[in-house]
């Protein structure tokens, strides 16, 4: 069942005519605490301006989708079905994903009430880095963002106030 939800949201995405960006990722989730680090990997799909299907191959059968303002996502045994529109810190780290995909980090700033920094890289990338301004007990404390020259993101690492912080690789077509 899981999977066939997954293709028809992943269909509903990529039939609606926007700009949509397919590739792979691996994850490596850190715990501060314990210093175990968990690794993942699947495919990706995004279709601007708010839909994201992240397929997981390892572990195989988890998936986390944005569809607008719906999440859904099986992770680890985590099962999750919401409309993000009355959970306002859900809605704010699924936005910053987003975001950080179709490169619209100054958005993600605003957003946390973040400072934000934008360094130029030597191959004609960037590299951003968000820090939230304010302590809060849920959500992202910061991010780093790496961009190719051509604009895509290669690199997002999420941090959480929890004391996680999830790196992102993705290889886009």
């Amino acid at each position: 069942m899981k999977k066939i939800l997954t293709f028809v949201l992943l269909l509903c995405g990529l039939t609606a005519g926007a700009q949509t960006l397919e590739g792979t990722f691996t994850q490596a989730k850190t715990l501060k605490v314990t210093g175990k680090v968990i690794k993942s990997e699947g495919t990706l799909t995004y279709t601007a301006p708010d839909q994201l299907a992240m397929l997981y191959t390892k572990p195989d059968g988890d998936y986390f989708i944005i569809d607008g303002s719906m999440l859904r996502m099986d992770l680890r045994g985590v099962s999750l079905d919401m409309n993000m529109d009355s959970n306002k810190t859900i809605k704010a780290q699924s936005n910053a994903i987003l975001y950080g995909i179709a490169g619209r980090y100054e958005e993600i700033a605003q957003e946390m009430d973040a400072d934000l920094t934008v360094t130029p890289t030597k191959d004609g990338g960037k590299h951003v880095v968000i820090k939230v301004r304010q302590t809060l007990p849920k959500g992202y404390s910061g991010m780093e963002l790496d961009y190719k020259k051509n604009g895509q993101l290669s690199t997002m690492v999420l941090e959480e106030f929890g004391g996680i912080s999830t790196t992102y690789v993705l290889t886009l077509n």
